[in-house]
């Protein structure tokens, strides 16, 4: 009896001690769920919540005088919501909607042929209204007055809810320093410039180094140039002393306020900073710059010019933009004249591996580090390539590409006695001292060199009574990328600082595929006077 006892007890106390391992073991799986597996889903959950529930930061641009304006902030949007289930008639409601709605009033006459497009969208409301089965239909999204409106009507089955929109209200002057934001369901989600920046930390006011004045002149500038001109459209950019971008303007531009309109979604991105092109003539600068810093020429060093260079052991000819010969000329001359021929020479004299080293000291080939998404670091490839037509195409700015704001960038090294800096946008974000590019000395002779562009050379048209201004024309070829080679495309450009013995800003104009002028220094070089000449009394700098 005792056995038998012992092994009854021993029994229980095993059936016990299982019942308690596995209500444990239920236990734990339940919390490995919830935390493991479900935990990341209740958290995505929890941050979409937080994001759609938090206020966006406003977006704020300053002038000279102090005074700051708002470019991008909150306002309350509206949810306009059907209640099938409540609705007798859809069609009776979806006529007194039709203003809201975008519907034409001919849609409700009689033979109206229903399978045009917007007799289908309509179809489809109606349907939705039709459904007894639901009980939540959105038809819009509306601002604050329109709900006012709608409210009026008291139409049984429509109500609202209430969300937190954006408006942007100097429209297409900053479109592409904003970008914009659109609903994601019910949360607002920043697309393109810095509205997408604003996704990482909503509630974040941001102050620009933009000059609100001045933006509105640039605009307008640039407006007017590509209207005169003819061309397809453009940029203008300008930096002060320090890096701070004070104007960047790209047409064609956007309404952020209006994005939905758009269809071609490439308006949207900002040519500035995410579209290289290969930069022409302009880029003759960097390579005089390169070879003056390291000792291979002087300003008066000189060269005898043909009209033409044979370019390796199957002679390519690269030719003279005007297909002229000069004979001796010195390194200003060919700055002045702008020669292909003499970049090939001081291009050769440099050397293919201390000419790349200078161009990515230069910034070339990578990113600047500005403060706006989709920023390109343009191609510096072609020099990797071995052959010596490379070099000699890259010395002239063709084959290899780079970013307006990079090209403003240079110049703004040279300007600065050789000191490059990070473009910044973003108040908070500078300055920030990069490193030294090239000698002090090496700047104060290229800007003189540049000096004589403008006074002596192609520049002429880009100067400005009273001051002295330093400077570059650029014209490029575009590529054909569907046939290869060159198109009859081309790009005009002008890059330039002032006063060129005490510079306080660079001015970087640039035109697409300009339709009047056949050459940069009768379109960009005029449009870069006007520029600077407004800046020049815009900051009332007295002249030289």
């Amino acid at each position: 009896m005792r056995y038998c006892q012992d092994r009854y007890n021993f029994q229980r106390f095993y059936l016990v001690v299982t019942f308690i391992f596995i209500c444990g073991l239920l236990i734990l799986g339940r919390l490995f769920y919830c935390q493991i597996v479900k935990g990341g889903i209740l958290v995505s959950t929890a941050r979409k919540v937080s994001v759609s529930n938090h206020q966006r930061g406003k977006i704020f641009v300053t002038d000279r005088f102090g005074a700051s304006w708002p470019i991008a902030f909150n306002i309350s949007k509206w949810l306009l919501i059907a209640n099938p289930s409540k609705i007798d008639d859809p069609i009776a409601v979806l006529k007194q909607l039709s203003p809201f709605l975008g519907i034409s009033e001919d849609i409700f006459q009689e033979g109206y042929v229903q399978e045009k497009e917007e007799g289908l969208k309509f179809k489809s409301l109606v349907d939705r209204l039709s459904n007894k089965n639901s009980y939540y239909e959105v038809l819009k999204i509306i601002g604050q007055q329109e709900k006012e409106e709608i409210e009026k009507l008291k139409i049984p089955g429509i109500y609202f809810e209430f969300l937190k929109g954006r408006s942007w209200p100097e429209k297409k002057y900053f479109g592409h320093i904003t970008g914009f934001a659109r609903f994601e369901g019910k949360t607002l989600v920043g697309q393109y410039g810095l509205e997408k920046l604003l996704n990482e930390n909503p509630e974040r006011d941001i102050y620009l180094t933009l000059d609100r004045n001045l933006q509105f002149f640039s605009c307008n500038l640039l407006e007017e140039a590509i209207a005169k001109y003819q061309a397809e459209g453009g940029t203008i950019i300008v930096l002060s002393k320090d890096g701070a971008v004070r104007v960047m303007c790209s047409l064609p531009g956007f309404d952020p306020n209006q994005y939905s309109e758009i269809k071609d979604f490439h308006i949207f991105e900002n040519p500035a900073v995410t579209e290289p092109y290969e930069p022409g003539s302009i880029f003759k600068v960097i390579t005089m710059a390169s070879a003056l810093d390291a000792n291979k020429v002087k300003p008066d060093s000189t060269y005898f010019d043909k009209g033409f260079v044979a370019i390796g052991p199957e002679p390519e000819i690269i030719k003279n933009a005007n297909e002229k010969k000069y004979g001796w000329q010195t390194m200003t001359n060919v700055l002045e004249k702008s020669l292909n021929t003499g970049a090939v020479w001081v291009a050769r004299k440099t050397g293919r591996e201390l000419f790349r080293y200078y161009l990515k000291e230069f910034g070339f080939g990578s990113l600047t580090g500005i403060e706006l998404p989709g920023e390109a670091k343009g191609n510096l490839d072609n020099l990797d390539k071995p052959g010596e037509i490379y070099l000699a195409t890259a010395s002239f700015g063709q084959g290899i590409t780079a970013t307006p704001l990079q090209i403003a960038n240079s110049f703004l090294a040279i300007a600065n006695k050789g000191k490059l800096y990070r473009p910044y946008i973003i108040k908070e974000k500078g300055p920030y001292f990069v490193r030294q590019v090239i000698r002090e000395k090496t700047a104060k002779n290229l800007t003189q060199m540049l000096v004589s562009v403008v006074e002596n050379g192609y520049g002429r048209r880009a100067g400005v009574t009273g001051y002295k201004i330093a400077g570059k024309t650029g014209t490029a070829q575009v590529p054909d990328i569907e046939k290869g080679g060159y198109s009859e495309r081309v790009i005009h450009s002008f890059a330039g600082f002032g006063p060129a013995e005490n510079p306080q800003f660079v001015g970087f104009v640039k035109l697409i595929n300009p339709k009047k002028g056949k050459f940069s220094d009768s379109t960009a070089a005029p449009t870069f006077s006007k520029l600077a000449e407004f800046v020049l009394r815009y900051y009332h700098i007295a002249p030289e």
